[in-house]
């Protein structure tokens, strides 16, 4: 990862839009996600995520979306900002936990997925122009490979996303996704 590229992802996490950008982001050249094997069905997944900014390198927001094109979701999306042991920009881990309830054990479980995400290229970000602040608008790609879950999700992780997103200077993010998740059903 080149310096300038370097310093440019340390002053977006560190000002308001890397709170913004904090959505599903993966970044090729950073250390990578190990792909996790799916012990259970990998199913085609598809959705939009809307989310805002809550702080510096954090996210808060939604998920509408369908698995296996019936399935529907409604799921709360937490983003995260972390960085890698070298100091630079390693990418977002996101926590999905979602209405749908299902029974294990006699208890109700929410259905939960933890995903790592990074860039996939170079994001397309702009100045907004506002004196003493660093926000920053435009669009970016994202792979996302979850990691664990709960309920409906494989505990171990398993399946890819492709994330397409847009960053604007009032802090909100738009994403469109599609991919595959493991379920255990």
């Amino acid at each position: 990862m080149n310096k300038e590229y370097s310093g440019l992802v340390k002053s977006l996490v560190r000002g308001a839009a890397a709170a913004t950008v904090a959505v599903l982001a993966l970044s090729s050249g950073a250390a990578s996600a190990e792909e996790r094997a799916c012990l259970g069905r990998l199913a085609p997944i598809s959705g939009k995520v809307t989310t805002n900014a809550i702080g510096p390198g954090e996210t808060l927001g939604v998920l509408a979306g369908k698995i296996d094109d019936k399935l529907k979701l409604n799921c709360g999306i937490q983003g995260k900002a972390f960085f890698n042991p070298d100091g630079t920009f390693g990418g977002f881990t996101h926590t999905l936990v979602c209405s749908d309830t299902i029974s294990e054990f006699g208890q109700t479980v929410h259905s939960q997925v933890v995903a790592l995400s990074r860039y996939d290229g170079m994001p397309q970000f702009t100045s907004c122009g506002i004196p003493g602040m660093d926000m920053q608008y435009g669009s970016f790609r994202e792979i996302t490979e979850p990691q664990s879950g709960r309920g409906i999700f494989a505990p171990t992780g398993g399946g890819r996303l492709e994330v397409e997103g847009t960053v604007n200077c009032a802090g909100a993010v738009d994403m469109k996704i599609a991919g595959e998740v493991c379920l255990v059903y």
